[in-house]
């Protein structure tokens, strides 16, 4: 009768969440700077590692953080697309006993020169003259902060279970001043782990309770659930002196991150069937835009997740190429040194907009 009750006020905890921003406006939107949060480690491989990545940035698997027995810290810089706008993390994952582990990280984005046209003169046919010496500039900004849990249950010698959680909290401004907005939520993580073949199964899902956000007495925000799915594979070849790591995630399951499919003859004039783009929003007709999701069409779906693989020499030098809807292609390196304890890693992600580039440092201990 007593696990029975506890059991019912875990539940209740988990939905309080869910009641108390009943009455927010439902947004595609609220949470996707987190997916600018990658380290170059993992960014440089798609950012598909759901399932051995435990670098403790907003886009890591809880549930593999107890996996490792190292405790590292992170510092990454990353400048996206001719220094448009750069993001930092700051991350620690550690070991708290032979089973369980926890990571923190602290993520800024920094959004400069956003021109406004508030001072512009108005002309007499009522329309503002364009007159760039007065624009007024300002900036935005996202500070992001992520702290994780992870248990692993070990089950037998040949399957293993790791669960973790975890709490995020944002806050948002926007340029000049006017917006500040304050947003909380929480993530999930299942990792299933077969040491004989070397392989991982594992689940993310972001926003189990919704990320709710507050912008103003009169208006918030909740952002909706994503639901991936990973598998990864590593193995060491003594042959070639090297270590290889392959692994997929696939697009949100819950087709809640705003992913379509719509006729690129729509936007380009061609004649492809399909192509990937930003959700309805897009100013194409109703008729000619399609969904796309894992019940809809799973072919699309697959081959449209991201893929990542990486070679270790000697456990010194790394290489790291990768392939993602978002980012096309990316590639990387990384080199360890002093036994290990120190490693640099860059990413160089192309975009159809300008490409990226991503630096970071690694202490182990």
């Amino acid at each position: 009768m007593k696990r029975n009750r506890l059991a019912l006020k875990l539940c209740m905890c988990a939905f309080l969440p869910v009641a108390h921003v009943s009455g927010a406006d439902w947004n595609y939107y609220s949470d996707n700077t987190r997916e600018t949060f990658v380290p170059p480690r993992e960014a440089a491989s798609g950012a598909s590692d759901i399932v051995f990545a435990r670098d403790g940035s907003s886009q890591s698997n809880a549930g593999a953080i107890p996996f490792d027995s190292v405790n590292e810290l992170t510092l990454s810089y990353a400048s996206y697309y001719e220094n448009t706008f750069s993001t930092s993390i700051l991350s620690y994952a550690g070991v708290i006993d032979r089973v369980s582990g926890f990571s923190l990280s602290l993520s800024y984005l920094y959004d400069p020169g956003i021109a406004g046209t508030q001072n512009l003169e108005v002309g007499s046919d009522g329309m503002p003259v364009w007159d760039p010496s007065r624009f007024v500039y300002s900036n935005e900004s996202v500070v992001y902060f992520h702290a994780a849990y992870g248990r692993r249950f070990d089950v037998s010698r040949r399957f293993e279970i790791g669960v973790g959680a975890a709490l995020n909290a944002m806050r948002h401004c926007l340029p000049f001043g006017e917006y500040k907005g304050y947003g909380m939520g929480f993530d999930g993580g299942l990792i299933l782990n077969f040491p004989r073949p070397e392989i991982r199964l594992g689940l993310l899902c972001e926003n189990i309770t919704s990320e709710y956000t507050r912008w103003s007495p009169t208006y918030s925000e909740k952002a909706y659930p994503h639901l991936m799915f990973g598998i990864g594979w590593e193995k060491e070849i003594p042959y070639i002196y090297g270590h290889i790591k392959i692994h997929y995630r696939t697009l949100d399951m819950l087709s809640s991150e705003g992913a379509n499919t719509i006729s690129s003859s729509t936007v380009f004039g061609t004649s492809d069937s399909s192509t990937t783009a930003a959700d309805q929003s897009l100013s194409v007709p109703q008729s000619e835009a399609a969904t796309a999701s894992l019940q809809s069409d799973p072919w699309w779906f697959l081959l449209s997740g991201n893929i990542g693989l990486e070679y270790r020499v000697m456990d010194v030098f790394a290489v790291r190429v990768g392939h993602s809807m978002v980012n096309t292609w990316t590639f990387g390196c990384g080199v360890s040194m002093l036994k290990k304890r120190l490693g640099f890693d860059f990413a160089y992600l192309t975009h159809e907009l300008a490409p990226t580039y991503q630096l970071s440092v690694t202490y182990r201990h």
